[in-house]
């Protein structure tokens, strides 16, 4: 794999935070799992002499939102004592949830071209129009991510969902599906390769910057992956070379 192709991304520059002690969901893919390795907002500000940038994301509620409101005032105070970045990853929300607009430098969120699958796999309701209605509003930076086999491994919505963004979005963050342990999903399998190369180059056609992000299998797969994919993703996160252009979440870096 040849370094030069694509900008390398390194994630671990940026520390995730929680602004929940867990998340009612129980989603199929993540069962909760992730924020076990997140660090707790109330904890944020013994860190800021490490990291200048921070993934602001948290547990849904039975809603899909996030409840960020509470820390709001706080996490301006730190942003502006500190000189510090955020990324905030923000759910499912029904409204737009305007009160990041003061201190989110970005806004990641995942999208369904379907309803029935992000049902299937969240257990709430949601329409594509409704996730878009959610988020373009706010007045702020946004990169919208999907992951590949999300649902248990299988393709599903994924070339719907890349048509649909790319009429509003030059760039899309690409992740494909990990088995976790002790999920709905555990024992599923990451999607074909093959698959996701299609993927990548529909997407490719169709966004000025297409990136691999962070959610990728480990080991001889993600090997493969990244070899295959590299010639449509601009942009690879964790690449397996540890070639790094930037430091920190890739939705800081892609315009």
């Amino acid at each position: 794999m040849s370094g030069s192709s694509f900008t390398g991304i390194d994630p671990s520059a940026t520390l995730s935070v929680t602004v929940t002690r867990g998340c009612p969901l129980n989603c199929a893919h993540c069962g909760g799992h992730y924020l076990k390795h997140m660090v707790h907002v109330e904890e944020l500000e013994k860190y800021v002499d490490r990291y200048k940038s921070f993934l602001i994301s948290g547990g849904m509620l039975p809603n899909g939102e996030i409840p960020f409101g509470t820390y709001i005032g706080y996490l301006k105070e730190l942003k502006e004592k500190h000189g510090l970045k955020y990324n905030f990853h923000i759910g499912f929300p029904i409204q737009p949830p305007y009160e990041i607009e003061e201190v989110a430098d970005v806004v990641s969120f995942d999208f369904y071209a379907d309803k029935n699958v992000l049902r299937e796999v969240y257990g709430i309701e949601r329409g594509p129009e409704q996730i878009l209605n959610a988020v373009l509003p706010l007045k702020v930076k946004k990169v919208p991510h999907v992951t590949i086999g999300v649902l248990c491994g299988k393709i599903s919505h994924e070339e719907k969902a890349i048509e649909i963004l790319s009429k509003y979005f030059e760039s899309i963050v690409l992740n494909v599906f990990i088995p976790t342990p002790l999920t709905k999903y555990a024992n599923c399998q990451p999607p074909e390769i093959e698959e996701i190369v299609q993927i990548f180059a529909k997407a490719s056609d169709l966004f000025k910057n297409v990136v691999l992000g962070c959610m990728q299998p480990k080991g001889e797969y993600r090997k493969v992956l990244q070899e295959k994919v590299q010639k449509y993703a601009g942009f690879i996160v964790k690449p397996i070379t540890k070639s790094y252009d930037f430091q920190g979440c890739c939705s800081f870096y892609v315009i």
